[in-house]
């Protein structure tokens, strides 16, 4: 009888034992497949995005709802709608996000909930301010420090009105695919107090009422944290359009460093690559 360990056997077992190039083969491949199922499913991983929602003065409960779905129509995201101001007073509220929408035009709140958010985005949590929450808490005795984290300041506003929006930052990524001059069919002109001079600015309006020019879009640095702001946004009629949505969803993956130098998402980050 034959055994494995007679030359005879060994001759007979190597004819069924993979050759060692077939085995380093088979292992590369094996280690390429993981690998590219790892990057691909990191890759398609969705964004999760809280949307804070407050305040009198807006329509929210139609436009948080509006534009949590069409935001994650045009990114690759999530978009969980909050209204109130409560959770803000959880240190923790911004946790398991990837950023924050703050759409909030409340008169006050307390110090710890702007100490809260002011912590969260200087910490390095991305933020994105939306039309009053630039000028918003402004009986608050913090509100500078509200200010100089929104990068600019504003206490007024034009009456509601058409007006017309040009780019000052033709290169920029988050506005490359905006109109050069787009005329939007109703909304509020903020009044550009004062600018922060390291603000980034994106969009201009020349007021139809003074002649006056203000900004109405721009990015700035607070802290780690990456913030996008635009004062546009008062009602559907600016809300609904397919500009002002592209350049909020530019401006949320800006902020998330998720945005190309050619204003295209990040592969992963483009609806298409949702899974």
């Amino acid at each position: 009888m034959t055994t494995l360990c007679h030359p005879q056997g060994k001759q007979k077992l190597k004819r069924f034992l993979p050759s060692t190039s077939t085995l380093a083969g088979l292992a590369l491949a094996l280690m390429c497949f993981a690998l590219l199922t790892t990057c691909v499913s990191a890759a398609g991983k969705p964004l999760k995005v809280l949307l804070i929602a407050s305040g009198g003065y807006h329509d929210y409960k139609m436009l948080a709802p509006f534009l949590s779905t069409n935001l994650s129509q045009r990114v690759n995201a999530t978009v969980d709608v909050k209204f109130g101001l409560d959770l803000l007073a959880n240190p923790k509220f911004a946790d398991g996000y990837d950023a924050v929408v703050y759409d909030v035009c409340d008169d006050e709140t307390t110090d710890a909930n702007i100490e809260n958010v002011l912590s969260v985005i200087r910490a390095g949590k991305p933020a994105v301010m939306v039309h009053c929450s630039i000028h918003a808490f402004r009986k608050s005795p913090r509100i500078v420090e509200w200010e100089t984290l929104c990068g600019m300041r504003s206490k007024v506003h034009d009456a509601f009105g058409p007006f017309t929006v040009n780019k000052l930052d033709p290169a920029s990524a988050i506005t490359k695919s905006f109109p050069d001059d787009w005329t939007t069919p109703g909304d509020e002109l903020y009044q550009t107090i004062s600018i922060d001079p390291q603000s980034h600015q994106l969009l201009k309006a020349k007021s139809p009422r003074d002649g006056r020019t203000h900004v109405v879009c721009w990015t700035c640095q607070f802290g780690k944290g990456r913030v996008f702001c635009t004062t546009l946004g008062h009602d559907m009629k600016t809300t609904a359009t397919p500009e002002y949505l592209g350049l909020l969803a530019n401006g949320l993956l800006w902020s998330c460093s998720k945005l190309e130098s050619d204003g295209k998402p990040s592969p992963g980050h483009s609806p298409a690559a949702r899974q």
